[in-house]
Formats: structure tokens, C-alpha cells, sequence
């Protein structure tokens, strides 16, 4: 039995070793003005992202847009260069309707979303890298943006990736604002940061959210 145990301890050990590797991935710079029981206030720097939009559930369209910007980071760009992986991969709903959202603090938009079935997902490029400087896509369903400087507030948790557990910790973020009377900006984003294969205890999941500055 014992002998059993450190077998299992030693094909363990290089899983391990590889989910930290991954959960240390750069990640865009970000300043904490303020931590509370429920969510982290955070101060942005620019950032750039690939993106592109896929259609379908919730839950069902991570792996399809995963592919698509994956291909863009590994070769599938102008020049064929390879550009590192950075986190966290982030998912928010694209909705067509953008009067949901005219009036800051408008939380109307949860019904738009869960009518529609368009999901904008974004990968961290590097920092080193400046707009001009990074490769132009070969698909034409990704696009390269940057990001402004933006103040957000951010709630995190562990676990799997299903709506349910999202759902829940969104609307915890959404009810904390409120009582700090905090204005949102637009729909939340669901950011991952960590490989599918992380176990869900070590996963780092977070629901991210603009604010309006004070």
C-alpha cells in the first residue's frame, strides 16, 4: 500500500508542478485600490487582446473559440510567429442590442444576454508587444484591439467552468456593487486562468465587471 501511495505521489508531482507553471502566466497589470469580503476593486493599465466571436450556449462555445485564437497565437498569423500564452481567456456576451446599456447602472442587460447566443472571447496578448508590433491575423474572424485603462471590480472563485457556478458568483458580484453603490459599465466578463486540465480546487476563476470611477 505504501508503495502504491508514492507511485501515485510521483506521477502527481509533474501535473503539479505543470499547473502552477500555468497558473503563473503573465497576466495584464493591474493596481488593488480596495478588497472587501466579496469582490476586489481593481485599476487597469491598457492591455492588448485578440479576439473573436463565436455563437452557441454558454457553456458549449469555449472550445471553438479556444481553437480559433489558439491557431492565431501559434503560427496562424502573418510571419507564422509564435506568441506566448498569457492569461486569463476571457468571455462576455456580445450583445446587438447596445440600448440595453445606455444608462449606466442598467442591469437590464442579464436579459439580453441570456437571449442571445453570441459570446466575445479574448486572449492577454504580451506585454512587450505594442498594437503595430504583433502579427496580423490570417483568420478573419480574429481581430487584435486594445484595451483602455478601466477600473474593475473582481470576484473570484474556484471550481469547474459550468453556468450555474458562474451565475451564481456573478450575481454575488452584481449585489455587492449595489450596496457599495458602485455603478457598472457594460456585462460582466468571465475570465479564466488556468488550463482545462487544472483540477477545479486549484483553478483560478474570476467574474470581472467595469465600474464607474467615484
Amino acid at each position: 500500500m505504501k508503495r502504491r501511495t508514492l507511485i501515485v505521489i510521483a506521477a502527481l508531482i509533474p501535473l503539479v508542478l505543470f499547473a502552477i507553471a500555468v497558473m503563473s502566466l503573465e497576466e495584464p497589470e493591474y493596481r488593488v485600490l480596495k478588497t472587501t469580503d466579496d469582490f476586489e476593486l481593481r485599476e487597469y493599465q491598457p492591455f492588448l487582446v485578440a479576439e473573436t466571436v463565436v455563437n452557441g450556449r454558454f457553456d458549449q462555445v469555449g472550445d471553438r473559440a479556444f481553437r480559433i485564437l489558439v491557431d492565431y497565437i501559434q503560427g496562424g498569423n502573418q510571419g507564422g510567429r509564435n506568441l506566448p500564452m498569457t492569461a486569463p481567456v476571457n468571455q462576455q456576451p456580445k450583445i446587438a442590442d447596445l440600448s440595453v446599456l445606455d444608462a449606466p447602472g442598467n442591469t437590464s442587460y442579464q436579459a439580453a444576454e441570456r437571449d442571445s447566443d453570441a459570446w466575445l472571447f479574448q486572449f492577454v496578448m504580451p506585454k512587450e508587444y505594442s498594437l503595430p508590433m504583433l502579427p496580423q491575423p490570417i483568420d478573419e474572424r480574429v481581430t487584435l484591439r486594445q484595451m483602455p485603462a478601466r477600473l474593475i471590480a473582481a470576484r473570484r472563485y474556484s471550481g469547474g467552468w459550468g453556468e450555474s457556478k458562474y451565475r451564481a458568483n456573478e450575481q454575488a458580484l452584481l449585489d455587492a456593487l449595489q450596496r457599495e453603490r458602485l455603478i457598472t459599465v457594460g456585462t460582466p466578463i468571465f475570465a479564466r486562468y488556468n488550463a482545462p486540465f487544472v483540477p477545479g480546487f486549484m483553478r483560478r476563476n474570476e467574474i470581472l465587471v467595469e465600474v464607474q470611477r467615484p
